[in-house]
């Protein structure tokens, strides 16, 4: 065999004898479907079981501060009345399953997802309801973070808040304007959501919950 031949041949064996190389939207996707995620917030993300947020679509760097915080025990939030426990405790009994590289590839792999359309909500409220929803909404400057209508955050750790379970973002600002929600960038929105009554925060998740970003 001719040299030059066997240094070709001798290349060609060693980039075959090369590991795969990682794919992070891949990898999180395997660690999402086995590692119970996709029980609670759904396939891919997108259609979340009973008052759990929708998580396709969101911000990676927002996704990856959350499952650190959880994982780390700095989220904590309400307590559940039906089973006396936080809310996130499913989440933090499940965290020990995953290690850092997993929580960044899941946090990229449900970045990826096309959010889904907003769940219509029985009974659909009206267009006075929507309207004061917004007017809430405008009127105590949340679009200066999260964007008009909730569209499009001012920065990547902040979330994306359209199209989210009604239920959940009532939770999510409540903690928040009671201090029982502190971890990453939420102590930030307390001198914003304090000013909101409950009526408020129902009215703006209500209307929030109904803001389509599948379509964007």
């Amino acid at each position: 065999m001719r040299p030059t031949t066997k240094l070709l041949l001798a290349a060609v064996m060693a980039l075959a004898a090369l590991p795969a190389a990682a794919d992070p939207v891949k990898d999180g996707k395997k660690v999402y479907m086995t590692k119970t995620c996709m029980a609670c917030h759904g396939k891919g993300g997108g259609k979340p079981v009973m008052t759990y947020p929708a998580l396709a679509g969101q911000n990676e760097k927002y996704l990856q501060q959350q499952l650190q915080d959880i994982k780390a025990g700095k989220r904590v939030g309400s307590v559940d009345p039906a089973t006396g426990h936080p809310f996130v405790q499913g989440m933090t009994d499940i965290m020990h399953l995953v290690d850092e590289t997993d929580i960044k590839n899941v946090a990229k792999y449900l970045s990826a997802q096309d959010p889904a359309a907003p769940k219509p909500l029985d009974p659909a409220p009206s267009a006075e309801e929507l309207a004061a929803g917004e007017a809430a909404y405008k009127g105590l400057g949340c679009k200066a973070c999260h964007g008009n209508d909730g569209l499009k955050p001012s920065n990547k750790a902040y979330p994306f808040l359209a199209g989210l379970n009604r239920d959940y973002l009532i939770r999510a600002m409540t903690e928040m304007r009671e201090g029982e929600r502190t971890n990453g960038k939420s102590k930030m929105m307390f001198g914003t959501i304090k000013k909101a009554s409950d009526e408020d925060i129902a009215a703006m998740a209500t209307w929030l919950s109904q803001v389509d970003r599948s379509a964007k």
